[in-house]
């Protein structure tokens, strides 16, 4: 669906993953970033990065280590600081960069 340009149809099954508590972290959080990246595509920066923040936020619940999840989630952090500033609000921009800094901390 997403390669073939079906962005909504592609959001509305991923969305469906994503709320399947019965999936693996691992899954959900792939099909947060390809919501985000269905999102990028639609040019709504704000869903994007509100994406790339839930799969942050199911990282940190995951039943790994602290530095190993700052690992993960890092990359994804940025990419939602990113989106934000192109096209969120600012208080988007401050929770993105909070978190952020947070992971930073754990990685250490």
């Amino acid at each position: 669906m997403i390669h073939d340009g079906e962005y909504g149809r592609a959001i509305a099954s991923l969305e469906f993953e994503v709320k399947d508590e019965s999936k693996p972290p691992q899954t959900r959080v792939e099909c947060c970033k390809w919501l985000a990246e269905c999102n990028h595509r639609l040019e709504d920066c704000e869903e994007e990065g509100n994406w790339y923040i839930e799969a942050v936020r199911i990282i940190l619940a995951s039943q790994t280590d602290n530095r190993s999840k700052a690992k993960q989630a890092l990359p994804l952090c940025d990419k939602a600081l990113e989106a934000y500033e192109k096209g969120g609000d600012s208080a988007d921009v401050l929770v993105a960069a909070r978190v952020k800094q947070y992971l930073v901390g754990l990685s250490k």
